[in-house]
C-alpha cells in the first residue's frame, strides 16, 4: 500500500507543478520587424500539451487506487507516456523561443514574413513544469516496477450482491431440501441475494 501511496503522490505533486507553471509567463522578446513591440507568451499560449498531459497524471494519481493488476500496467504506461511527453515538448519549446514566440505573436496579428525577435529570455516557469513532467514519469515508472505487489481495493468495492449471493447459496447447499422459513427469507433479501433464485 505505501508503494502506491509514493506513486499518487508523485503523479499528483508533478500534475501539480504542469498545472501551476503553464499558465505563467514563460518566455518573452522584442519583435524588431516589421514594427518594434514587445512580446510575452505563457506556456500554454506556447503549447496546450502539458496543460492536458497535466490532468493526465493528476487523473492518473486518483486513478492507482482503483485499478488492479492489468489496469495498473495500463495506468504505469500512461503515466510514463505523459510524463515524456511534457518534458519533450517543454524542452522543444525551450530549445526555439524565437520560432515559438513568432507564433504567438502571429496569433496577435503581430509578425510577418519579415519578422524577427531579439532579446528572447525565458523565466523559471519551464523548468518547473520540466520538473512536473518528470515526476509523473517517475511515478508512472515505478508504478511499472513495482505495481504487481501491490493490493488493490478489498472485496467490499465489488459489486454488491456478488459476495451474498454466493453466501447464499453456500447456506441452501447446507441447509439441503427444505424449505426457508420467512425469516431466512428476510435475511437473503437483506443481503442482496434472490431467495426465489435455484
Amino acid at each position: 500500500m505505501r508503494g502506491k501511496v509514493v506513486a499518487a503522490l508523485l503523479s499528483a505533486l508533478g500534475a501539480g507543478l504542469i498545472l501551476m507553471s503553464v499558465g505563467q509567463e514563460w518566455a518573452h522578446g522584442t519583435v524588431s520587424e516589421p514594427i518594434r513591440v514587445a512580446i510575452d507568451a505563457t506556456g500554454t499560449q506556447l503549447s496546450g500539451v502539458p496543460d492536458a498531459l497535466g490532468l493526465v497524471g493528476l487523473a492518473g494519481s486518483v486513478a492507482l487506487f482503483a485499478v488492479r493488476r492489468i489496469g495498473r500496467y495500463l495506468l504505469g504506461v500512461l503515466l510514463l507516456g505523459a510524463g515524456v511527453g511534457v518534458v519533450a515538448v517543454v524542452a522543444g519549446k525551450l530549445g526555439h523561443l524565437d520560432a515559438a514566440l513568432l507564433t504567438n505573436a502571429a496569433a496577435q496579428s503581430i509578425s510577418g514574413s519579415t519578422a524577427q525577435v531579439s532579446g528572447i529570455g525565458n523565466s523559471a516557469w519551464p523548468y518547473l513544469t520540466l520538473l512536473g513532467g518528470i515526476l509523473v514519469a517517475l511515478a508512472g515508472a515505478y508504478t511499472l516496477a513495482a505495481g504487481r505487489t501491490w493490493t488493490g481495493l478489498s472485496s467490499r468495492y465489488d459489486a454488491p450482491g456478488a459476495a451474498s449471493a454466493a453466501s447464499a447459496a453456500s447456506a441452501a447447499g447446507a441447509a439441503g431440501d427444505t424449505e426457508p422459513t420467512s425469516r431466512e427469507l428476510w435475511d437473503a433479501l437483506g443481503r442482496g441475494a434472490d431467495p426465489t433464485a435455484g
